[in-house]
């Protein structure tokens, strides 16, 4: 627990480093953090003997964040678009891989590549005030939610959540991960004044319940796709919390719904 513990302030440091910095930083810590996510995802399909083909993933993993900071979000899209159909047709003339490997590869193009993108577009949608709050929102409450469960899981948990996926996780914690998103959303009303912004406070405590109850179906599902690897992390890049996927598994689904919410904030002119 102690290297666990360790790890993850060292995490919230970095993750508070590269939003206070933002811009080139920022890039680069999603480019290089979507590489290596896509990677694991190859290695866990790979341990069930599968061969994705990755080098076009790859290509836009280094390339997006990029391509839309400098050349906008239609650029984003056509490089996506190019990437899909270039993994299609690499399919049809390789003999490397076979037809069972087009499935995983074209997954691996919506989980977790698509999610990263949205992990960018929380940050890159507006401007730096309102962004900061809605990366704390998408990035850290989902944070907070985990730790509150792992915490309250760890003492308090007896009654199994979901055995047959993740026979480690209680309803105790998942009540906590509700508690500790809507905590997060409810400091973000005040933490937010650091900076200048003003999000509307019960949007900000919905949003953060919202936050710990996906939170735990986004590292469910990644739970789920370990089970059916064998595996039980994507990696050991961080010691005592795994892999990238690992890591970023619960923000992933959080991060479409923040990027929702803001948005339609944004078109309604209600910042």
């Amino acid at each position: 627990m102690k290297t666990r513990i360790i790890v993850g302030i060292l995490l919230v440091l970095m993750l508070i480093a590269v939003l206070f910095f933002g811009g080139f930083l920022l890039l680069c810590v999603l480019a290089l953090f979507s590489l290596a996510a896509i990677h694991e995802m190859g290695q866990t399909f790979r341990n069930k003997s599968y061969d994705p083909i990755l080098i076009p993933a790859y290509v836009f993993a280094l390339a997006y964040p990029f391509v839309y900071f400098y050349l906008g979000m239609l650029s984003m899209f056509i490089l996506y678009m190019a990437s899909v159909m270039a993994t299609m047709i690499w399919s049809l003339f390789t003999k490397r891989h076979t037809t069972n490997d087009i499935i995983p590869s074209l997954f691996i193009l919506n989980y977790p590549t698509l999610f990263l993108m949205c992990m960018l577009l929380v940050y890159f949608s507006f401007g730096r005030p309102i962004a900061l709050v809605a990366a704390g929102m998408a990035y850290a409450a989902p944070e907070c939610s985990d730790t509150f469960a792992y915490f309250g899981g760890t003492f308090l948990g007896k009654h199994k959540l979901c055995p047959t996926i993740s026979p480690k996780k209680t309803v105790e914690g998942a009540v906590f991960a509700l508690i500790g998103g809507t905590a997060f959303g409810f400091g973000m009303i005040y933490l937010q004044r650091l900076w200048g912004a003003n999000v509307n406070s019960v949007v900000l405590i919905l949003l953060g319940l919202g936050c710990g109850l996906l939170s735990q179906f986004g590292d469910l599902f990644a739970s789920l796709l370990k089970r059916w690897a064998g595996v039980k992390d994507f990696s050991s890049v961080f010691p005592g919390h795994g892999g990238i996927i690992d890591r970023i598994d619960s923000i992933m689904f959080c991060t479409p719904l923040v990027l929702c919410v803001f948005l339609i904030m944004q078109k309604m002119a209600i910042f």
